[in-house]
């Protein structure tokens, strides 16, 4: 080993004596200040072909046996450990640990530890570790911690750690961890932790955890985390968790947990919370929708707002401007039921428990239900008056007998119900409705008194039926305009 590891330097120091004067050719301009050779061999500075003369020599084949610091390369360069290359260097890099250079870097370079450049770095950079450049950096980089930037990133980079420049980033960013930009970030970012732009982001952003942007944030946003603007927020946004934007929010947001914005515009889809001081648009939200002023449309458990224009549909729909009504009602088969009746004067939302009087046993029931009122003149226009109404209203009531049981039991019912209202605290209403009970339970076929059509199928009983509604409605109520003029103020509100 020791006759080989000899003869191998011998090697080299005799080619260093032969060589330059075979292969030494000076290029002038096309390579700056260094001379050209076309082939070198170094074991380790500066025992190789260019001697201590290496950093002005450039070439096109370069063969470091441990590592080479030269002026620059155009061509192919093969290092055990490393290959430096002062000025620049272009072409194809292979080293077992870093391959450097004082100036730019382009080409493919392969390194199992840095593909580092003193200005920019493009082309296709592979590293265990990393591709650094105190520039930019462009092309394919692949690395298993980071790709790092101090002027732009773009292209397609893939990390395990980040890909972090201090410029713009933009192209295609997978990382493990996070993409991050202090600029803007734009293109297709996908990791498992974190997209985050100190500026604006945009384009198609898929993170395991969250997208953030600073400035302004527009495009496709998917993330088992969160998506973060702290300004503006638009385009189509994904979440399992939240979206939270602290101005302006405009699109589509779907999210599992949370959708917050001060401004919203477009549709909020949640399965916890949708919240924002002003809304225009649509909030379907599991639980809450909340706004501070809002137009358009809000479905939800609870919807709540200090001003609200258009249609709500929820268990309790509270607005400072709406209605806050309780109704007590009777119905054919004998059932009495009482109901909390929220949301807009126009459009309205009843929570419902009853009991039924007329058994010989105990049967409850609660549910929903959504109504429209309408002025009377919209649906008999030879009738004018200020204080008869129609109500059209849509119910749907679960039933249990004795103690709470979750079986099928449910009646579904259309009503259409004339009203007059007394004074702004009073009315009473009536009217005929359809009725279709869907039923597991046997003994539930004497909560009607008559069925028009009975069949049976898949275990599920099945009846249908015209009955009657009248009620009584306590509280805050006020005369309506008619339709066709609240159609026309609320499109030109939108």
């Amino acid at each position: 080993m020791k006759r080989n590891l000899a003869f191998s330097i011998f090697a080299v120091l005799f080619l260093t004596s032969l060589i330059p004067s075979v292969f030494s050719q000076s290029y002038g301009d096309r390579y700056g200040d260094l001379d050209y050779r076309k082939w070198r061999l170094t074991l380790i500075n500066p025992i190789g072909t260019n001697g201590v003369a290496s950093p002005r020599y450039t070439a096109k084949y370069s063969i470091n046996l441990i590592g080479g610091y030269h002026g620059g390369l155009n061509g192919l360069e093969i290092g055990t450990l490393y290959n430096y290359n002062k000025e620049y260097s272009s072409g194809f890099q292979i080293a077992g640990l870093v391959n450097a250079t004082g100036g730019y870097a382009e080409g493919v370079g392969i390194a199992g530890l840095i593909n580092y450049a003193a200005e920019d770095l493009s082309g296709i950079q592979v590293a265990g570790f990393g591709n650094f450049s105190r520039n930019d950096i462009e092309g394919l980089q692949a690395a298993g911690v980071l790709n790092y930037a101090q002027g732009d990133l773009s292209g397609l980079q893939g990390a395990v750690g980040g890909n972090i420049a201090r410029g713009n980033v933009e192209g295609a960013q997978i990382s493990g961890l996070f993409n991050l930009s202090e600029q803007n970030m734009s293109g297709l970012q996908i990791t498992g932790g974190g997209n985050v732009g100190l500026e604006n982001m945009e384009g198609l952003m898929i993170s395991g955890l969250f997208n953030a942007a600073r400035g302004d944030a527009s495009g496709l946003f998917i993330t088992g985390g969160a998506n973060i603007a702290t300004d503006d927020m638009e385009g189509l946004m994904i979440s399992s968790l939240f979206n939270v934007s602290s101005e302006y929010s405009s699109g589509l947001m779907i999210t599992g947990g949370l959708n917050y914005s001060r401004y919203q515009e477009g549709l909020m889809i949640s399965a916890g919370a949708n919240i924002t001081q002003e809304m225009e648009g649509m909030q379907f939200g599991g639980i809450l929708n909340y706004a501070t002023t809002a137009t358009g449309v809000q479905v939800g458990v609870i919807n709540i707002a200090k001003e609200f224009e258009g249609a709500s549909i929820g268990f309790l729909s509270l607005y400072g401007n709406g209605r806050k009504n309780f109704d007590v009602r009777y119905s054919d088969a004998g059932f009495t039921d009482i109901g909390i009746t929220t949301g807009t004067h126009r459009v309205y939302n009843m929570a419902i428990l009853g009991y039924n009087t007329s058994l010989d046993r105990n049967v409850y029931r609660f549910g929903i239900g959504v109504g429209l009122e309408k002025n009377i003149n919209d649906s008999f226009r030879k009738i004018e008056s200020d204080q008869l109404f129609v109500n059209q209203e849509f119910t749907v009531l679960h039933h249990f007998e004795e103690n709470w049981s979750k079986q099928t039991n449910l009646i579904f019912a259309y009503k259409y119900m004339i009203g007059n209202r007394f004074n702004s605290g009073l009315s009473i209403y009536g009217g005929p409705s359809y009725n279709i009970q869907v039923s597991r339970v046997n003994t539930a076929n004497d909560y009607t008194w008559y069925s028009l059509w009975s069949p049976e199928w898949n275990g599920r009983q099945y009846r249908m039926w015209v009955g009657f509604t009248f009620g009584i409605r306590f509280f805050k109520q006020k005369n309506l305009p008619l339709i066709d003029d609240y159609i026309f103020e609320f499109e030109r509100d939108w």
